[in-house]
């Protein structure tokens, strides 16, 4: 199975790592896609929907500049209710985390988690079976 991701971070060896593990994944497909920032990531999520190519799943940063997770995740679903933004964040068991859960991210990734649990965590969310 095949499976679009949008990754939103403003670190790009977060983008280089996780693109290596993905594409080791031996039972999915991953095509993944990036932002650099939380304006980006509200822009580039539109942009991929308004082309065919809506995410699967939104792997959001928290802390960024120019926008940041909680007001990217705030955005994002106002204009797509059914987005799937999970939080990939090292700050988890903070308030910004629980600002983001109550704008509507469904769960929290943790970035200090081995990067191979996050990729098979990634393929539960989206394959559950």
């Amino acid at each position: 199975m095949e499976y679009k991701i949008l990754l939103v971070d403003d670190e790009a060896d977060i983008h280089e790592l996780m693109s290596l593990f993905l594409e080791m994944d031996e039972e999915h497909t991953f095509i993944m896609d990036s932002a650099e920032d939380g304006k980006a990531g509200v822009e580039m999520y539109d942009k991929l929907s308004n082309e065919g190519r809506k995410p699967d799943i939104v792997l959001m940063d928290l802390r960024m500049p120019v926008m940041d997770g909680v007001e990217a995740t705030g955005q994002i679903l106002k204009s797509d209710p059914g987005a799937n933004i999970y939080l990939f964040t090292a700050y988890t068991k903070t308030e910004v985390e629980v600002d983001a859960l109550e704008a509507g991210a469904k769960g929290t990734l943790n970035k200090s988690t081995d990067w191979n649990q996050t990729v098979g965590a990634i393929g539960t969310i989206l394959d559950p079976s």
